[in-house]
This record gives structure tokens, C-alpha cells and sequence, in this order.
């Protein structure tokens, strides 16, 4: 809490530089987790208690030492990461690590729910082992440790094209709410998504409700059961053939979720309706960005039963699912009888979620180069729309404009493929209407105004027909 001299306190002086030179023991943690408390204890007693004295704890320092001992258990099955499969399992578990601490230092900020003292006085050690993390993924794979967020871009999946164009449509439909004109599309700025956003605590799920107090998230009832084709009362993101059945064999209520890059967890319910902001889909959480996964959850009373990756909006993988289940384990969820239902390849198979992560579809890929494949043959036509636009523009009767110019001078620049079909898609708008269809995020924050191709010219149609077969994984 600003302003709070406890807190400051806390942070500051003799544990404030605190650091790991490699991944600590689970029993190291502990260690450190008491000399903490003990120092809050005197602190505590300095400063006559403090505000935060009283507020529930948002971070459990147990979570984390389950996450060392996974981690070290882990690393030393796999050995040396010395090979794609032992470097896929080291990164797993630090990422795990890295995870978990990078949502207790935001949980302990503060930004939307008030922080405990034991939480700021455990501040120093989630940074000091979150920046570990980052070193020791760095020493795994290569690259700097202050990168790693760039390298877990990779898993990030965009928005389909179908979504895209749901989007686009739905986006430009418009009611007039207080005399403004108000889209029919529900895309949440920061603020509304915190009205979405599930906080865990205790390995539960838990919502704001309308007074700003933490309640157990429930979609298993009534309001979450109602089928696509019961209209107006109607939940697209529930199919009704779910294995999610309780106790007595009726199938429980669902919600869609969405998890974003820092593997934070949206869900509620989905919806239809043609209203001002009355469509609900999974790009709406996140204003169309990209996402870690998505797909639909069944929670009881804070508890996660189901979860699947249906959603026609992004097509996540099983591999994309795999990675937000391993995201909510790490944050202390326990899936040990959670039911995994995935789509793939036009089937449906379910499995509990300990199994499904040892399946061979969650395995060696997760931070591997072949999660880049997916781009290497769309970059390479796009390289070769841009050459053969290049030797057009030198044609005596050619006349291109001074923005597909710059657009082929800036494209020309760019050598990953990734960064190439990111950069291509964010230019050809897939799809730009004023801020209500989807524009894909540009790696490099590239004005759109000043350098997109113009719209229906020859390099914007080389372009669209380069990446016209690009398959979103």
C-alpha cells in the first residue's frame, strides 16, 4: 500500500538487494521464507502493526517451494540441458518458477486488491527468485536473461481469421446508449477486464463481486447452462455435450476463459446478444490481442473441475492448452482430477489433466524452434511477394506509391519469420476498422498509419496472397 511506512520498510534495507545465484533449494526457500517473517515480526513491532496488518494474504510462499521441488526433481530426471528434450523440460519447470513469482510481485503491488504485510515482506524474495528464473532460462537456451519475455512471445497465439471476421462484423454494428453510439462488440479496456479477471488464492479461483470483495467464482450453475440454441438466454460458449457431469450425472454449467501473456486468467459468461456491447466472444477479454489459450472451464465453488480448448475465435492447440494448465499448476491449482477435454484435428477426447500434461502432445515443443515452423514457409512467401514486387516497381510503366515504398523498405529489414508474418499481418490490418475489428500487435510498435501498404494496391494484394494459407497453431 502506498504511504504505509511498515511497507516501505519491508522492501527497503537489509533484505531489499536480496538475490539467488542459481535456483535455491526447496528447503533453502524455506529458510529464507522464515528469516522474512522474522524480520517483519520486529518490524511489525517498530511500527505498532500497519494497514495491511489485517488484509488477506494474495501470495503463498508454498506454492513456490512446490514449484522448487518440481523444478529440482524435474531437472535432475532430465539432466544436463544438453539436448531439445532436456533444455524443453528445464525451461518448463522455470517457467513455472517465473510464473508464479511474476503474479505474487503484481499481486503484492497492489494494483487492484490491497496487499498483506507478510506479502511485502516476502516482495524481495519472489523478485529475487523471479530474476533467477530469468538468468538460469537464459544460461538453458542461450539467450540473455532479460529476453526471456520476448522468447515466451513465441507461445502467444493471434486471433483466426474467422474470429477476425466475426469480430470485424460484429464490431461494426452499433446502438445508441446515453446518445452515444455504442458497438455491439464488448471489447474490455483494462478496468472492465478487472471485473473478469480470477484471482487464486489457496489453489481456488475467486472473483470481485459488485462490492470489490474476493468471492468464490462459480459458473457450474443455471446461468452458465443455458445452450447456444436456447435464445435469448443463450451461452455460446456451452456446446452441451461437455464431459463435465457432477455427482449425478447432470452436465454442469460452463464459462469461456481467456489467459494472457502473463498467464493471467479471464472467464465468464459468453453471449449473443445484438445489444450495445451484448457480444460476448473469447477475443473480448483482451480486446482482440493475443493470448496464451482460451477455451471454456467449469469452476464449483472456486474449484477447477473442466476446462477445454474450444473456441473458434483462436483454435488454440493442445499444446497452447497444455501450457495455460501448467501456468495454473504453477500458481497453485490443483489438477490433480481435473477432466481435459481437447479438439484436435476435428476429434474430441477427454483425459484428467496429470495425464494429459505426460501425453506426447505437451512434450519437447513448449520452447522449442519448432513452435517458429508454423511461420517458416508463409515468411518465405512473403519474401518473395516483396521481391517481385521490388523488380515491378523498376518497370518504366510502374508507379508505386510512396507508402507501399516505405512498406517494402521496412518488410525488406526483417529476417526471423515470425517477426516477419507478425509485422505483414499487423500492416495488412487483418482486420483495422477504427478500433472495432482485430489488428494484430506489431512486433516492433510500428505506426500503422504511417507505413501499412494502401489498401487494394498491388504489394497489399501480394501480400494478402502470401499469407492467405498461414495456419494459426
Amino acid at each position: 500500500m502506498p504511504g504505509n511506512p511498515l511497507h516501505t520498510a519491508l522492501r527497503s534495507g537489509e533484505r531489499s538487494q536480496h538475490t539467488y545465484r542459481d535456483i535455491p533449494t526447496p528447503q533453502q526457500w524455506n529458510l529464507d521464507v522464515a528469516n522474512a517473517e522474522g524480520r517483519l515480526q520486529r518490524l511489525q513491532a517498530q511500527h505498532q502493526g500497519g494497514p495491511g496488518g489485517g488484509v488477506p494474504n494474495a501470495t503463498d510462499p508454498r506454492v513456490v517451494m512446490q514449484a522448487l521441488d518440481r523444478y529440482h526433481a524435474g531437472v535432475q530426471g532430465a539432466g544436463a540441458p544438453n539436448n531439445q528434450i532436456s533444455q524443453a523440460i528445464h525451461g518448463s519447470f522455470l517457467v513455472d518458477l517465473y510464473t508464479v513469482t511474476g503474479q505474487y510481485q503484481r499481486a503484492t503491488r497492489g494494483t487492484h486488491l490491497p496487499a498483506s504485510d507478510r506479502d511485502h515482506a516476502l516482495f524481495t524474495l519472489y523478485r529475487a527468485l523471479h530474476y533467477a528464473a530469468a538468468d538460469k532460462f537464459g544460461e538453458v537456451f542461450g539467450i540473455p536473461g532479460d529476453q526471456i519475455d520476448v522468447f515466451l512471445r513465441r507461445q502467444h497465439i493471434m486471433m483466426t481469421t474467422h474470429g477476425a471476421g466475426v469480430d470485424h462484423k460484429v464490431g461494426n454494428r452499433f446502438g445508441t446508449v446515453a446518445g452515444q453510439q455504442v458497438s455491439y462488440l464488448a471489447y474490455l479496456n483494462e478496468t472492465e477486464a478487472l471485473a473478469v479477471k480470477l484471482t487464486i488464492r489457496d489453489g481456488k479461483f475467486f472473483i470481485l463481486d459488485g462490492s470489490g470483495h474476493l468471492v468464490p467464482f462459480d459458473c457450474s450453475g443455471p446461468a452458465y447452462k443455458e445452450l447456444r440454441q436456447n435464445h435469448p438466454k443463450r451461452n455460446p460458449a456451452r456446446r452441451g455435450n461437455e464431459n463435465n457431469q457432477d455427482a449425478t450425472g447432470h452436465r454442469r454449467g460452463v464459462a469461456g476463459f481467456a489467459m494472457g501473456v502473463d498467464r493471467s486468467i479471464y472467464a465468464r459468461r459468453h453471449s449473443l446478444n445484438m445489444a450495445p456491447k451484448g457480444a460476448f466472444y473469447h477475443s473480448c477479454y483482451l480486446s482482440g490481442r493475443e493470448v496464451l489459450c482460451t477455451g471454456c472451464i467449469t469452476v464449483n465453488n472456486g474449484v477447477l473441475e473442466y476446462i477445454n480448448n474450444w473456441s473458434g475465435h483462436y483454435q488454440p492447440s493442445p499444446t497452447q492448452l497444455a501450457l495455460a494448465i501448467k501456468a495454473l499448476r504453477a500458481q497453485g491449482v490443483d489438477i490433480s482430477n481435473v477432466t481435459v477435454e481437447v479438439q484436435m484435428e476435428g476429434l474430441n477426447f477427454d483425459v484428467k489433466a496429470p495425464v494429459f500434461l505426460d501425453g506426447i502432445w505437451a512434450k519437447g515443443t513448449d520452447f522449442l524452434s519448432g513452435l517458429k515452423g508454423r511461420f517458416t514457409g508463409t515468411a518465405k512467401k512473403i519474401r518473395d511477394a516483396l521481391v517481385s514486387y521490388e523488380k515491378r516497381t523498376g518497370k518504366w510503366y510502374s508507379k508505386p506509391s510512396q507508402q507501399s515504398l516505405k512498406t517494402l523498405a521496412h518488410l525488406k529489414k526483417i529476417h526471423d519469420d515470425e517477426d516477419l508474418v507478425r509485422e505483414t499481418r499487423f500492416l495488412l490490418g487483418e482486420i483495422k476498422d477504427g478500433g472495432h475489428g482485430y489488428q494484430p500487435a506489431s512486433p516492433f510498435r510500428t505506426n500503422y498509419d504511417l507505413m501499412a501498404p494502401r489498401h487494394g494496391g498491388e504489394l497489399y494484394k501480394s501480400l494478402m496472397r502470401a499469407i492467405g494459407d498461414f495456419i494459426q497453431i
